[in-house]
């Protein structure tokens, strides 16, 4: 369908620079990609746009799975999937304990054949365990609201998935618009992060900001809200991940410039923001729908942070893996992830060295999902290998460590039916 965009050869060229006019359009104009449903690669939306000339386009989600999440407990992965099915939605639960070779049987969740949910990829709706507490979360879906968006919604279960109940959210959960949660666990805590605008009365210019809380019950409640930046991107996913201290990290889309930064949320319930992971200095208006990936990793009795990160700057465009030895607050130099076509990414780590990140970019026949891999703790990577299949179009993976390995899952599209796709690596 797509022919590969040779972006390294063209630098500076009208297909790069539209790149990022493309992206501005997308969320500036009153028809972006989340008002009418399915979300298209940047690159895609520059071949879009060269063929329609700028003509306003109406794209419906797809069938089959809209969203996917994955969490790794002691062991255990549950794994979330979101379906849509001629206009109704569904959530689907399933765990696996052979590091993801055989799974349970799906659990609807709720049993619910039409949740009001609002989801697709990039936005997708969340879940972590601990123990036999899960906890799964999306944002309503509200007819009406811009871009359909409402309050977080949050549904838990005590017996490892087999039934599910809605649960009570704080007050300030309720004030929505609420998007791209992020939940995680550690040992005693359970952690959430997402955009809401309940700042845009205040008189900040930025319609979102980005918000943490723990809960320490399993999410029956949670502690006070923490803010952890007044101004952010307003529609890039976050990623908030838990180290063995209980210090919280969060990687998050920042504005002016609209690099990707870190913060840190102590054991005391202290927060620090640390530094841009990155520093491209990406001065952008839009929203690039595109966040990164965060992993932690023990090297000589020290903690390795690892990162995955995507930018649009013109001498940067791609995605960049970086690592840093110190708890985020300085980074290694990047290095590029496939070519400039490169749009999401995730990473993981083992302690005994092995570091694999995936990401999607352009192939010979379109958005496939390609992977690297270091043994050296992030010091020197192999060469990139493609894991999807040719002719199918592929994006959005994840990556989760496992006992024996790692496990990635991405969606694809045969153009009727998308479905998600694991791997074991």
């Amino acid at each position: 369908m797509f022919k590969r965009l040779e972006f390294i050869t063209m630098n500076k060229s009208p297909i790069i620079l539209s790149l990022v006019s493309v992206l501005a359009i997308a969320c500036s104009s009153k028809n972006s990609v989340e008002e009418t449903g399915t979300q298209i690669s940047a690159v895609e939306k520059i071949s879009v746009t060269s063929k329609t000339k700028r003509r306003k386009r109406h794209h419906k989600l797809p069938e089959g799975v809209i969203s996917a999440d994955i969490f790794n407990d002691n062991g255990r992965l549950h794994l979330l999937q979101g379906k849509h099915t001629q206009g109704r939605k569904t959530l689907w639960y399933q765990f696996s304990d052979d590091h993801g070779k055989n799974w349970s049987t799906a659990v609807k969740i709720l049993n619910a054949d039409n949740l009001p949910a609002n989801m697709q990829r990039g936005k997708d709706a969340q879940i972590t365990a601990l123990g036999n507490t899960v906890l799964v979360t999306w944002m309503e879906h509200v007819e009406g609201a811009r871009f359909n968006a409402g309050p977080m919604l949050a549904v838990r279960s005590e017996d490892g998935g087999k039934t599910w109940s809605y649960t009570s959210t704080p007050p300030d959960w309720k004030k929505g618009p609420h998007g791209y949660t992020d939940l995680s666990s550690d040992s005693k805590a359970m952690h959430a992060v997402w955009l809401d605008s309940r700042l845009g009365s205040s008189g900040i210019k930025a319609t979102q900001a980005l918000h943490y809380a723990r809960s320490i019950d399993g999410g029956i409640s949670w502690q006070s809200n923490i803010t952890l930046d007044k101004v952010t991107c307003s529609c890039c996913w976050n990623t908030v991940k838990a180290d063995k201290k209980g210090n919280a990290y969060v990687l998050y889309r920042d504005k002016q410039p609209s690099d990707l930064s870190i913060a840190v949320i102590d054991a005391q319930q202290k927060n620090h923001r640390l530094n841009y992971v990155g520093a491209f200095n990406w001065q952008f208006e839009g929203c690039p729908h595109i966040g990164g990936g965060l992993d932690f990793q023990h090297k000589s009795n020290a903690e390795r942070i690892h990162a995955v990160v995507g930018t649009g700057h013109t001498e940067h465009l791609g995605v960049h893996y970086l690592f840093s030895d110190d708890g985020g607050l300085n980074w290694s130099e990047t290095r590029s992830l496939g070519d400039e076509s490169a749009l999401h990414g995730d990473v993981a780590a083992h302690d005994n060295g092995r570091v694999v990140a995936v990401w999607d970019m352009m192939s010979d026949s379109g958005l496939g999902i390609f992977t690297a891999e270091s043994l050296d703790h992030g010091e020197n990577w192999s060469a990139s290998r493609q894991l999807s299949a040719q002719g199918v179009r592929a994006s959005h993976p994840r990556i989760v460590k496992t006992k024996s390995g790692f496990l990635t899952i991405w969606t694809e599209s045969n153009g009727v039916q998308q479905s998600l796709k694991t791997q074991v690596l």
